[in-house]
């Protein structure tokens, strides 16, 4: 019989150690491999909890008074938490200390908690952290990784999702032709607080010529003059003729701007008295003339004398025009819209229309058709309806 030297049988028993312990290494390669695909799926799945966790409660942040909602947006992410699945969780428990509301940063972006969590014109999003670790819903527990000493995987997902302002307005939302200078209400930039602003200091402030409402106090005059004193501006939202010719104006008051709009669109614009235009508004204000028996204003402030003079309205709003004033031939981009209260109209002599811009604090705010579909416009106070995922 041939025996095998004893330098063979060494060489043979180093390859089977050699062996051995590739097998273990490939067999730990292989635990990792499996695990780490069901943990990636897991990641997956916890992600989407967080995502409509987010979604979910941003669209709470602010309620029906306008005031910041902690307790609702909190209640709301964690419904739609439960809703969803990821691996060994059946129902995402989502801590609440992991709902944070803050400020999303859009240029920035970057999202701040420590802001002050009472002021509705800060707060504008909800960042959700998603777990399953020992906090909630537990690890994900290990199958293979267990023969290399691993027995579980901590997993987190996080979520951010901003409730916007108005940035798009659909068929019929916008009332009138006239598009507000964003410098006359939010400051030479259009940074200021919107707000403040025109509670503070009324843009071109002017006073009622029949006041009927002695808490009124002073409202601002929309004046259309090629003067530093400008305002408001005409506009027919064409972007293709620079002609924003009276009839055109005359029939957007008759019907209202009836193709939808957004903060992506750019329209030319004018300024001049076009007084037919404001005869035309003041006729739809009061019901008279063509709009007989369909009057749009109210008589809502004493003495109650039949004379309208309460007509909520929304507006667009504009770029800073400081430097033309809306002159002819030119185009301005939109940057958002406007809740503002029409008071009076001056036709002749004055050609001045008086009112005033709301905040969503005001009563009147509701009667404003408030709320956009679309974010991305700039903060006058209506916020978006839908809100969505910055990060």
């Amino acid at each position: 019989m041939h025996k095998l030297s004893r330098s063979s049988r060494r060489k043979a028993g180093v390859t089977t150690v050699f062996v051995a312990v590739a097998m273990v290494g490939l067999l730990a390669f292989a635990s990792l491999a499996i695990d780490v695909g069901m943990v990636w799926a897991a990641r997956t799945q916890l992600q989407g909890a967080a995502d409509g966790a987010a979604l979910a409660g941003a669209r709470k942040i602010i309620d029906s008074s306008g005031n910041v909602d902690q307790a609702s947006t909190q209640a709301a992410s964690q419904s739609i938490g439960a809703q969803n699945s990821a691996i060994s969780a059946s129902s995402i428990a989502i801590e609440t200390s992991d709902i944070q509301l803050g400020h999303w940063d859009s240029t920035a972006r970057s999202f701040d908690s420590s802001v002050d969590l009472s002021d509705p014109s800060v707060v504008n999003a909800v960042e959700v952290l998603a777990r399953m670790d020992a906090v909630a819903n537990g690890p994900v527990s290990a199958v293979l990784s267990r023969v290399i000493g691993i027995q579980s995987f901590d997993i987190q997902a996080i979520a951010i999702a901003e409730l916007g302002y108005q940035g798009g307005a659909g068929p019929g939302e916008v009332d009138l032709p006239i598009a507000i200078d964003c410098c006359k209400i939010a400051g030479a930039n259009c940074t200021d607080d919107y707000c403040a602003t025109i509670t503070a200091n009324p843009p071109n402030a002017c006073d009622l010529e029949d006041p009927q409402d002695t808490d009124t106090g002073q409202v601002t005059c929309l004046n259309f003059h090629n003067t530093a004193d400008q305002n408001a501006c005409w506009i027919a939202f064409d972007d293709s003729s620079p002609s924003v010719n009276t009839a055109d104006l005359r029939d957007l008051v008759e019907t209202g701007v009836q193709e939808p709009v957004s903060v992506s669109d750019s329209f030319y614009v004018d300024n001049g008295d076009k007084t037919p235009v404001i005869g035309e508004i003041d006729d739809r204000f009061q019901g008279t003339g063509g709009y007989v028996g369909d009057s749009q204003g109210t008589d809502r402030y004493p003495p109650f004398n039949g004379i309208k003079d309460s007509w909520v309205v929304k507006l667009p709003v504009i770029e800073c025009q400081d430097e033309d004033h809306c002159a002819g031939g030119g185009t301005a981009q939109l940057v958002g819209f406007v809740c503002f209260e029409l008071r009076e109209i001056n036709v002749t002599p004055g050609k001045v229309i008086r009112g005033r811009f709301l905040c969503p604090t005001d009563p009147l705010y509701d009667e404003c058709d408030a709320g956009g579909i679309t974010g991305g416009g700039l903060n006058f106070g209506i916020r978006a309806d839908i809100p969505v995922l910055v990060r």
